[in-house]
């Protein structure tokens, strides 16, 4: 199912992204956003089956670029992202010898690059104003690595495990843009109930990892 979704957006990216070739005006928008994000994490306490585990609340600040497509004569886009998020997590108190090799920490900081893909409906309030919803799947990228610290190594690795065995939550929200500046909040959930954690990305994938963010930006 995840393989198929992965696929059928991509294709509908491609097929409206031809579109845009042909020159209609206003069709592709791009920009870019940045904001503050609360963030709800499952951290495994046990190693085998990683079943036991804990949950534990942080904040942080995430950014984004994006390309907009328009679809012609629809109030309707899809919009493709590449997502940066940082959170600093406080651990409850207890044995922190399996994540940290300590017990004097308390705190993590996580890291992670998605892949948002969104189908949203835009709205009209005056020549000004318009107001947005939007909602679709996240695609894990990489995990525990920023951008300086990427190989191309890593981004073969991310593509390769990204098209066997996509790692997938999902993302809603509720914006609003008035001129060429946007505000925006999100919701972002998960799929997956059991599996708390996966090393097939670079890094450590937390899929049960769920956030909201209220984001500011631009767009062109």
């Amino acid at each position: 199912m995840k393989k198929f979704l992965l696929l059928a957006t991509i294709a509908l990216c491609s097929t409206v992204t031809a579109s845009a070739g042909n020159g209609l005006f206003g069709i592709l928008n791009v920009g870019g956003r940045i904001g503050i994000i609360s963030s709800s994490e499952t951290i495994p306490t046990s190693s085998d089956d990683i079943k036991d585990y804990i949950s534990a609340e942080g904040t942080g600040w995430t950014g984004s670029v994006f390309a907009r497509i328009n679809i012609p004569k629809l109030p309707i886009y899809i919009q493709p992202e590449l997502q940066y998020t940082k959170t600093t997590i406080d651990l409850p108190k207890f044995n922190l010898d399996y994540l940290l090799g300590k017990e004097e920490e308390g705190i993590e900081s996580h890291r992670y690059i998605d892949m948002p893909i969104l189908l949203g409906a835009e709205f009209g309030l005056g020549s000004l104003v318009s107001v947005r919803v939007n909602a679709g799947p996240v695609f894990a990228i990489t995990s525990e690595k920023g951008f300086k610290d990427l190989t191309k190594d890593d981004f073969i690795q991310a593509w390769d495990t990204l098209v066997a065995e996509p790692k997938m939550s999902w993302t809603a929200g509720l914006g609003v843009k008035v001129l060429g500046l946007i505000a925006e909040i999100r919701y972002n959930g998960n799929f997956d109930s059991d599996n708390v954690e996966s090393a097939s990305l670079v890094g450590s994938i937390n899929p049960n990892r769920t956030s909201w963010n209220m984001s500011v930006g631009v767009m062109f």
